[in-house]
């Protein structure tokens, strides 16, 4: 069966167009928009009038591609923003006019599917720890292909630090740092654990690193990503005006902003954890919601 998973995130909304037989996904084509649709969230408690025009904008083009596609069946999901915010309904009735059903998916889905999937992909030899540093959360879980340890969803994320914090980096760690030890100390992880990061944070570092003009899924996906990397990259890049940032490239110009407490959060995270290295992932909740179809056919 040919089916389209459609994310609608705090800060971007993506496509997945898959067939899915027997248990397995074959992803056939995958794009994504900076819709910032969770902007003004954590300050207003609503979504913005900008966000949910932008959201919806891109949800028509994504409604072209499911055509052009001949998908089957279409599932869209949407998370923290509208998760958090109160008027929530009234972007997911623009939605539904456009002929998509959509559910608000709980931060616990959303971590499990993620986990399951990469697990299932990089069948990884013992445990291993999943984070998704979204705009307006970041899940992290912890366990192996079994049994999941641990779990917990931390209600921030890009968008959400970046208006919290501005570009104070001192804060900005402090906070991530605070976070972050609170989760260690929960989980109390073994020293050898593999860790795969997913979002467009640690995605955009080896389009940077291998200066993609063209983004290419096939070379991100499974790139070893060292605390090296990321340590030059946050250096470089707090250094330049955002004006500036939009001219690197690998880098989306709609994400010259966020990017900077996205480096902070991986920077932190791998002191933290004790990391020399993070595998890169583009196993996300799109692929995720894919393989739950292809299990459930």
């Amino acid at each position: 069966m040919r089916i389209a998973t459609i994310d609608v995130g705090t800060n971007s909304t993506r496509i997945l167009v898959a067939d899915v037989e027997d248990g397995e996904v074959r992803p056939l084509f995958k794009t994504g928009k900076v819709t910032r649709l969770g902007r003004g969230v954590k300050e207003t408690g609503r979504l913005s009038k900008e966000g949910i025009e932008a959201t919806v904008g891109a949800l028509k083009e994504f409604k072209a591609i499911v055509e052009r596609f001949n998908v089957e069946k279409v599932v869209v999901v949407t998370t923290e923003a509208a998760r958090r915010a109160e008027n929530a309904e009234e972007f997911l009735n623009r939605v539904r006019e456009l002929g998509f059903k959509i559910d608000v998916l709980s931060d616990r889905d959303e971590a499990e599917l993620v986990f399951l999937a990469n697990l299932k992909v990089f069948k990884p030899k013992g445990k291993a720890m999943t984070v998704d540093l979204g705009g307006g959360s970041t899940e992290v879980v912890y366990g192996n292909e079994t049994s999941v340890e641990f779990l917990k969803s931390l209600k921030f994320g890009v968008v959400f630090l970046y208006e919290e914090f501005g570009e104070d980096l001192v804060k900005l760690e402090e906070f991530i740092r605070g976070e972050l030890l609170k989760v260690k100390e929960e989980i109390e992880p073994s020293q050898d654990f593999t860790v795969f990061a997913v979002g467009g944070t640690i995605t955009s570092v080896v389009a940077m690193e291998e200066k993609m003009e063209v983004y290419k899924p096939e070379v991100v996906h499974g790139y070893r990503v060292t605390k090296h990397l990321i340590d030059k990259w946050y250096k470089h890049l707090s250094s330049l005006p955002i004006e500036e940032r939009k001219k690197v490239v690998g880098l989306e110009e709609n994400r010259a902003d966020v990017i900077i407490p996205g480096l902070a959060f991986f920077k932190v995270f791998c002191e933290v954890f004790s990391k020399e290295s993070l595998t890169v992932s583009e196993v996300g909740l799109l692929y995720g919601l894919a393989l739950r179809e292809a299990l459930n056919g």
